[in-house]
């Protein structure tokens, strides 16, 4: 496979390789959620036919990549990397032959520093990229996963912040080379989304990019990897895929209700589904194979438009969203996410999606609930997502509009460490500057926001939340920002803020409903929640 990008083998060049790309979101097994760093031919051997004994290979998982471990310390004398004989007595090309002979896809992993993920010694492929991917392609690997560790030393595992980290550099080059050999080998950038602008560069070179730091046994790892998938709307396309990281369904770290939560989060947001637990009905739950096995949440996922689904409003306080995607023949994916611990009942209107009437099917409970219109009633079990798809769709003409004016730093009077702060060209939208509420104590008043009419309203907030959770994802990082709004001087009530793209000057819009406002003019406070930051406001505008 050559292109005309096969010039661009330089580190730091910018390239936009024709690499081999599935239209869908990849889906496969891979070793590390289980086996950790210590995968073995047997492991791998097994795990492959129970994909197929199970009928999971049928349902598309395909890809069976060996992660973290394979290799022996040394490479041979031509340079070339080395399975540890001990661990894979029959070496890569062998694996690959029995992958393939099982109709499976062979699945690899490298990285761009100077060791491998999880180990001190094993050999990455930093300035061994050439010889390696050859390598790769003479195994008959049908992917890479890139990782990122040991990028600028050969002491420190994980590097958040150095310029070398950071940069795309590394992974373009890869990008360029694996363009280069005679074999399609499907790209699965592994960069934990360090740095800036993710989305940005690493769709036109991958088919997968790794969003965020790694997924691990809790709850809150789902609440913090959700968050950092928002903005991805953006840059998610038919063959460039956010990968929220490998699916810990089977591993006995959820209930039943989160693992379902779980992966339609994941499906619905067009990330890769790539099993973590063992394919084996001895060693994962019936129960959670059945997650995994879902033909209807697969096909979401799978969908031939590749939309990922959009955060549509979000209730912060009392823990739900609604989250809306387009899908193929005029359809629709509802996603009503409880965050809560404890069942709710949750009210909405079909008019958040655009939607006046229209027939659904519960997809969980696999059946169809007929024509649903208007105002909407649930009662959802703690930590549930009740996934709807909609056909036979009749748009809404009762959406709420704006009052026309847009609320933005020369409206507002700052108080304790809030202050305007202007940006660089092209950026902030769609004011070019924004509000910085740092700090408690901070706020930001809008005394003239005039409202029609008393009562409830939305409003579409434009922010900027680039507080990247990578250190802090081990503990409670969420990749929110909080903020107060309080109407009139009533109860400043809080919502949190996913990420909002690419860096600090990158907003995007979240639609909250707001209490308290009379006809006439209101007074809106926006203000810091608690010791912590607020996102950086660049305005909003005011719906009835």
């Amino acid at each position: 496979m050559k292109s005309v990008i096969a010039s661009a083998l330089l580190l730091g060049a910018s390239v936009e390789a024709v690499l081999y790309k599935s239209k869908t979101p990849p889906m496969g097994w891979n070793s590390y959620n289980y086996y950790g760093c210590n995968p073995t031919e047997d492991i791998m051997h097994t795990n492959a036919q129970g994909l197929v004994d199970l009928g999971l290979a049928d349902l598309g998982y395909q890809y069976v990549t060996t992660d973290c471990g394979w290799m022996a310390v040394d490479r041979d004398s031509e340079n070339r990397l080395q399975w540890n004989t001990d661990l894979f007595p029959s070496g890569g090309k062998a694996l690959g032959d029995f992958l393939h002979g099982l109709g499976l896809k062979f699945g690899l992993y490298s990285g761009a520093g100077y060791y491998q993920c999880g180990s001190t010694d094993l050999p990455a492929s930093l300035g061994y990229e050439e010889i390696d991917a050859q390598t790769f392609a003479n195994w008959t690997g049908d992917s890479l996963k890139y990782d990122n560790c040991y990028a600028s030393s050969k002491t420190l595992m994980a590097d958040y912040t150095s310029a070398v980290s950071t940069s795309p550099a590394r992974h373009e080059k890869m990008a360029a080379i694996l363009d280069d050999v005679d074999r399609d080998i499907a790209y699965f950038i592994c960069q934990w989304g360090v740095g800036q602008d993710l989305g940005e560069w690493a769709p036109p070179i991958s088919n997968v990019y790794r969003i965020s730091n790694d997924i691990y046994n809790a709850w809150r790892s789902i609440w913090r990897i959700t968050n950092q998938v928002v903005p991805y709307y953006k840059s998610t396309a038919v063959g460039a895929f956010p990968d929220m990281d490998m699916l810990i369904v089977g591993l006995n770290a959820l209930s039943l209700q989160e693992e379902k939560f779980h992966f339609s989060m994941w499906a619905i947001n067009k990330s890769p589904l790539n099993i973590g637990a063992p394919a084996s009905t001895k060693l994962t739950p019936a129960a959670s194979l059945a997650v995994l096995s879902n033909k209807e949440v697969i096909a979401i996922n799978q969908d031939s438009l590749a939309k990922q689904a959009r955060l549509v409003r979000r209730y912060t306080e009392e823990e739900w969203d609604i989250w809306a995607g387009e899908l193929s023949g005029s359809r629709r994916v509802l996603a009503i996410a409880n965050w809560k611990n404890d069942s709710q009942t949750v009210e909405f209107d079909l008019s958040a999606v655009n939607i006046s009437s229209a027939h659904a099917r519960d997809v969980w409970a696999s059946k169809d609930v007929g024509t649903i219109s208007g105002a909407q009633k649930l009662q959802l079990a703690g930590h549930e997502l009740r996934l709807l798809v909609l056909r036979d769709i009749a748009e809404s003409n009762a959406l709420p509009k704006s009052t026309g004016k847009y609320y933005s730093a020369a409206d507002a009077t700052f108080g304790g460490a809030a202050q305007e702060v202007d940006c660089d060209a092209n950026t902030c939208a769609p004011m070019g500057n924004k509000i910085s509420i740092p700090s408690q104590g901070a706020s930001a008043t809008f005394s003239s926001v005039t409202a029609s009419s008393a009562g409830k309203k939305l409003l579409g907030i434009d922010f900027i939340n680039y507080d990247v959770a990578l250190d802090s994802a081990w503990g409670w990082g969420s990749n929110t920002r909080n903020m107060t709004v309080a109407v009139n001087g009533g109860t400043a009530k809080r919502w949190a803020f996913p990420l909002s793209g690419g860096d600090w000057s990158e907003s995007d819009r979240l639609l909250i409903e707001v209490d308290g406002f009379v006809a006439g003019s209101n007074q809106v406070v926006l203000a810091a929640y608690g010791a912590s930051s607020a996102p950086d406001i660049v305005g909003f505008e005011v719906f009835e």
